[in-house]
């Protein structure tokens, strides 16, 4: 800060509004080590006041006026540091002759304190993003937001509860992402737990509901073991566990940048997420379309940029292709592939869509590691899917090889299921297993042919509703997308009829 500080005249520093007074201890302690005043103006105050003797009176009758010469009082090139808070927040709730006023004010500023062959004078606009700086500043102000916590910082806060960060490597990664203020108020809430590992879990549920107010959820994981076929993605993932690893660092090999998955609704793509941060062993972290988009370009990019403070960690994006509808879309994929080109941190992005309806650079390789395709799962695979689902409920589809059925009673079901996606096997289950405990609620479930194929016929598969819908999305991923599963050969596979004979 220090540097920036010798370098640009106006410099805007936005931070979270808890972390108000924070900031304002660390601009007092900057303006002590340059040896200049520190002076701070609101909405509330008429004239600068010191940081740590600011009073509020009462909101001026013409703000635009008071600002307007505050700003222009600055061109005699006084010294010091003068805070400007939350300005373009009070601008924006102003009339458009007035804000232009300020604009035009705060560029004659720039141009004044730029030419200044001695500088001694800074102007900081402290923002706590309820308003973004208009296109027309954006060239003459800095943005910056200060860094969250080294482990060093961290380790200074812990001890005086106490607790030493170098020895525990979990705490340190739950503490991840969160800035000082925000840790001093979850150890303030948890004050009174003398054991470590109970104040480290209530940290945990601290960060996520902090997370989660900046639109992000941490996604749990799934009630089955493994994933139904997808060998292809499999044997991927494996090759994601090596390349994270530190004989890939060692061999100087790039970190991976992630996946994209596309396939027709149903297909396990969110399944299949958070499959591989179990595999991983990395959190899974959602970003909402709805909130990022909300937010704005600007709001996204800081997102990112808290997430990779979790690292290792998994970005999950669903429905992709939506962040690049509307009139900001050019914003975000700007920022989306230079985050895929320019990324250091050990974050996988996992992004699933239905439709390959992509920006083009998007779809270029390098962009992303891999592309895959899921389509309707295999013979052997709807197998295994439905043998996992049932085992849910019904033990012997866990440890015989092939549960209650024969192998033709397997051929039967298979056959009735084919083009099914994941989930309409997994809700053939689900409904299998009702049936069997309503015939006898009492008695354990035992899954029957008869019950698996009585609940097909109630579940409908997409296929059978939109299969026009089901093509488009096939054919727009030919010769872009790698399939996620291989054909194997299985005594399960239909036969195939030639009707031509």
């Amino acid at each position: 800060m220090l540097d920036l500080i010798s370098k640009y005249p106006i410099i805007s520093l936005e931070i979270a509004v808890v972390d108000r007074r924070n900031t304002l201890e660390k601009l007092q302690f900057i303006a002590n080590e340059l040896d200049r005043p520190a002076r701070i103006w609101s909405v509330f105050t008429a004239e600068f006041q010191a940081l740590d003797r600011s009073t509020a009176v009462s909101i001026a009758d013409n703000p635009a006026a008071q600002i307007v010469r505050l700003l222009a009082e600055l061109h005699n090139n006084r010294t010091g540091l003068y805070i400007f808070d939350d300005l373009f927040a009070t601008l924006n709730a102003l009339n458009s002759i007035d804000r232009e006023s300020c604009y035009q004010a705060i560029s004659r500023l720039f141009a004044v304190l730029n030419r200044a062959a001695e500088r001694n004078c800074t102007v900081i606009f402290l923002e706590s993003g309820r308003a973004e700086i208009p296109s027309c500043l954006r060239q003459i102000i800095w943005e910056y937001k200060f860094p969250l916590p080294t482990t060093t910082e961290l380790n200074k806060l812990l001890l005086t509860r106490g607790i030493d960060l170098t020895q525990s490597a979990r705490l340190s990664n739950i503490l991840a992402g969160l800035t000082i203020e925000e840790i001093k108020i979850g150890m303030r809430a948890w004050s009174h737990l003398t054991d470590p590992q109970a104040f480290g879990e209530k940290l945990l549920e601290y960060k996520y509901q902090v997370f989660a107010t900046y639109g992000l959820e941490f996604m749990s994981g799934t009630t089955t073991k493994d994933i139904g076929g997808l060998e292809q993605i499999k044997t991927a993932l494996k090759q994601v566990q090596m390349d994270f690893s530190p004989a890939a660092r060692a061999a100087n090999l790039p970190l991976p940048r992630g996946w994209l998955l596309v396939g027709i609704p149903g297909a396990g793509k969110s399944y299949l997420a958070k499959q591989a941060a179990k595999i991983l062993g990395f959190p899974l972290i959602s970003v909402g379309i709805d909130v990022a988009k909300s937010g704005g370009a600007k709001k996204f990019k800081q997102l990112l940029n808290r997430i990779d403070a979790i690292e290792p960690c998994i970005i999950y994006f669903d429905e992709f292709d939506k962040f690049f509808i509307g009139e900001d879309s050019g914003e975000f994929l700007g920022i989306i592939l230079t985050y895929l080109q320019e990324k250091t941190s050990r974050t996988f992005v996992l992004a699933t869509m239905n439709r390959m309806n992509l920006p083009t650079p998007l779809k270029r390789s390098g962009r992303f590691d891999k592309i895959f395709y899921l389509d309707f799962p295999t013979d052997l695979e709807r197998k295994q899917i439905l043998q996992l689902h049932c085992a849910r409920f019904d033990r012997a589809y866990a440890d015989l090889e092939h549960g209650r059925m024969t192998g033709e009673e397997w051929m039967n079901i298979l056959e009735a299921t084919n083009n099914y996606t994941g989930a309409e096997l997994e809700h053939i289950a689900i409904v299998a297993a009702k049936s069997s405990f309503y015939r006898n609620p009492a008695a354990a479930i035992q899954i029957g042919i008869d019950d698996l194929l009585a609940a097909q016929l109630e579940v409908a598969s997409i296929y059978t509703i939109d299969p026009e819908g089901v093509s488009i999305i096939q054919n727009e991923s030919k010769g872009i997308a790698q399939p996620a599963s291989s054909i194997q050969a299985s005594p399960f596979n239909l036969p195939e009829i030639n009707i031509w004979s």
